[in-house]
């Protein structure tokens, strides 16, 4: 990985825990409509990693049909991006790994399935403006991962190749966006997924801590 030039990671549950949050806004939409859910942090834990809209349908127990589903999701956007900074933080060592990356001049993006939006406020609230050099979140009419169309985005806006890359993330549907975009995959178990179910898709290297990350460059 000597020729690697750019990291990109995902947000939630690779750089940021923000599990809290998210299913505090679900929460919040649950009772406003007394749907008869008691869903655990596990089951939250199972619902990310698809996309916000996919998280509110999960919510709901996929019981909402097209139209209600989408007034859901655009009631959500708004209330997560209000709490969304209430517990979430970065995990233990993301930072310093940042840091040694950018003292090797590697690139920085953040490709994510949460909301555009919400997803740059808090990128930059919690390592700052500028920090890296591209961020990209899930913007309505563009696919969502695995489909790997906004990591070329973000390759395109840091002038690297996909043989040049490393995706970083904690679940099933990182390590297929990675695949799709020709990327190297590395799982990162301190995440929302089970290291079982990053095994399983077969990426080049799982690693448990934030400190390894360097060391793949």
């Amino acid at each position: 990985m000597s020729k690697t030039k750019c990291a990109l990671f995902d947000l939630d549950g690779t750089l940021v825990n923000t599990i809290d949050d998210l299913a505090g806004a679900c929460e919040i939409l649950i009772k406003k409509y007394n749907f008869d859910a008691h869903w655990t942090k596990e089951d939250y834990l199972n619902f990310v990693g698809n996309g916000a809209k996919k998280l509110v349908e999960r919510a709901f127990n996929e019981t909402l049909d097209e139209k209600t589903l989408n007034e859901r999701y655009e009631e959500f956007k708004p209330l997560y991006d209000k709490i969304k900074l209430d517990h979430a933080h970065a995990y233990d060592g993301i930072k310093e790994q940042l840091d040694v990356l950018k003292g090797m001049g590697i690139k920085l993006c953040v490709v994510t399935n949460k909301p555009n939006v919400a997803a740059v406020g808090m990128v930059e609230h919690i390592f700052g403006k500028n920090y890296f050099d591209c961020i990209i979140g899930c913007i309505d009419g563009i696919p969502t991962k695995p489909d790997p169309t906004s990591t070329f985005n973000a390759l395109k806006k840091v002038g690297c190749k996909p043989s040049e890359a490393i995706f970083f993330g904690d679940s099933e549907v990182d390590m297929r966006t990675a695949k799709n975009a020709g990327i190297e995959a590395v799982g990162c178990s301190w995440g929302f997924r089970s290291f079982e179910i990053l095994f399983a898709e077969h990426p080049s290297v799982i690693i448990d801590e934030p400190k390894y990350i360097s060391k793949l460059f």
